[in-house]
């Protein structure tokens, strides 16, 4: 049982750190066609698959498994310090995720929203400011998945080496 745990659990971590890989390339894949054809960059944007959807399955999967573990080895690594350390920058990762990247990604689909609108209707006005809230938003997400990523390496990294 111990064993099938500990695969959901991996399973359940690698859903995790791969869609957030998964998005971070397609950002920056947008980003790169934003700057030589915008229209096609927002349809693109628009096209987008509900990543939050396969990040909130692997939660599910690792708090599952992972409780299920603890429960079988009666709470043996809840004691050591790399496994504390690795179940603080799971919940801040799942934080980060909902309150900081999912408001960042929400903001970004709003602007791009506001700027299909009016280059439909020919309508620069307020085109400088977009610019400047879009690449706002740019520097925003680029933190937030270089930081997500750097998190997900430290899990691996301690749960492979086990740090007392």
């Amino acid at each position: 049982m111990y064993q099938i745990a500990l695969i959901t659990h991996i399973v359940g971590i690698t859903l995790m750190a791969g869609t957030t890989l998964v998005e971070y390339l397609l950002t920056r894949h947008f980003w790169k066609l934003y700057a030589s054809d915008r229209s096609r960059a927002t349809a693109t944007n628009e096209d987008g698959f509900n990543f939050h959807l396969i990040v909130n399955i692997g939660i599910i999967l690792l708090i599952l498994s992972g409780v299920t573990m603890l429960v079988i080895t009666q709470g043996v690594f809840a004691k050591q310090i790399w496994f504390q350390i690795k179940i603080g920058l799971i919940v801040i990762i799942a934080i980060n995720g909902s309150a900081f990247g999912r408001k960042q990604d929400a903001k970004l689909k709003r602007l791009i929203a506001l700027e299909k609108l009016n280059f439909l209707q020919n309508d620069p006005r307020g085109h400088e400011n977009r610019k400047d809230d879009l690449m706002k938003v740019k520097s925003r997400l680029d933190l937030f998945y270089v930081s997500q990523l750097i998190m997900f390496l430290t899990i691996f990294t301690l749960s492979v080496f086990k740090f007392n």
